[in-house]
């Protein structure tokens, strides 16, 4: 790679009236990492861009932008490379003139610090360091690119019916799904992209309904079936007696066999 940064800012405040226009483009190539709402509008079209996002610009590529609200922050760096390095970006799919929303930010955002340190220090090694830094950006970018822990609308919307059936399974029938790579499968999606939509639309990991699904079926069990515990635990989807044993006095304080022969169950789950 032989991208040569040549100007940086970081952590940019802009007041309300800002307002960048390039009309024959950013004269080199521009990236930017979007903390606040914003307006872009890059080569005839317009984008209303929502906070943590990246825009990459080609260097001829018309462009303007503003913020959307009182303020606008970025984080933003110039820069040449080669057709290579081109190739480098297309391959790790990092698109060109065009918004992208991500997830987080703050790993990104601390490169860019780390980068704009050195490119202005005259410490030994500064040249090389911010080099190998460069590397680690657009990695680190990529990385966050493959995870897909951006869901675009549309997606969320296809996937959403799908994904409320998933949880209410996680509920009426845990032992359905084996791990979150089955889970994952089910909804056509990595098992990192799953995880992330899970967080997105619930709020919380799928390992917190995974275990509350479970624990709350072995309680409905053992007080109203004669099923032994390993039946029971296999009903709720554990591998081993041993894990939904383990697992079940974590959550509750108390082990099954003690949870069944309660006369009290009532004012045990009441204190919790």
């Amino acid at each position: 790679m032989a991208i040569e940064i040549g100007s940086i800012g970081y952590n940019s405040k802009h007041e309300k009236d800002y307002y960048m226009d390039m009309p024959t483009g950013p004269g080199a190539f521009l990236f930017l990492l979007v903390k606040t709402p914003a307006l872009f509008f890059i080569n005839g079209k317009t984008f209303k861009v929502e906070k943590n996002s990246y825009v990459l610009l080609n260097k001829d590529t018309p462009c303007n932008y503003r913020g959307n609200r009182d303020i606008y922050i970025d984080d933003w760096f110039y820069f040449l490379m080669e057709d290579s390095d081109k190739q480098f970006l297309s391959e790790m799919n990092i698109e060109l003139d065009k918004p992208v929303p991500l997830s987080k930010i703050d790993e990104l955002s601390s490169v860019i610090h780390k980068i704009a340190y050195e490119l202005f220090s005259t410490n030994q090694y500064h040249q090389e360091i911010k080099n190998h830094l460069t590397y680690v950006f657009f990695y680190e970018l990529a990385r966050q690119i493959a995870t897909a822990s951006n869901v675009s609308p549309d997606l969320l919307s296809s996937k959403n019916e799908k994904l409320t059936y998933l949880r209410t399974q996680l509920f009426q029938n845990p032992a359905m799904f084996d791990n979150v790579n089955a889970m994952a499968d089910f909804m056509n999606l990595t098992t990192s992209g799953f995880q992330h939509l899970y967080i997105n639309v619930f709020g919380h990991g799928v390992i917190k309904d995974v275990i509350a699904g479970r624990i709350k079926l072995a309680k409905e069990l053992l007080k109203t079936s004669n099923l032994t515990i390993t039946e029971i635990a296999e009903r709720c989807g554990y591998k081993t007696e041993y894990h939904f044993m383990r697992q079940f006095k974590q959550v509750t304080g108390i082990t099954p066999t003690t949870f069944r022969n309660s006369d009290t169950w009532n004012q045990i789950e009441e204190s919790r």
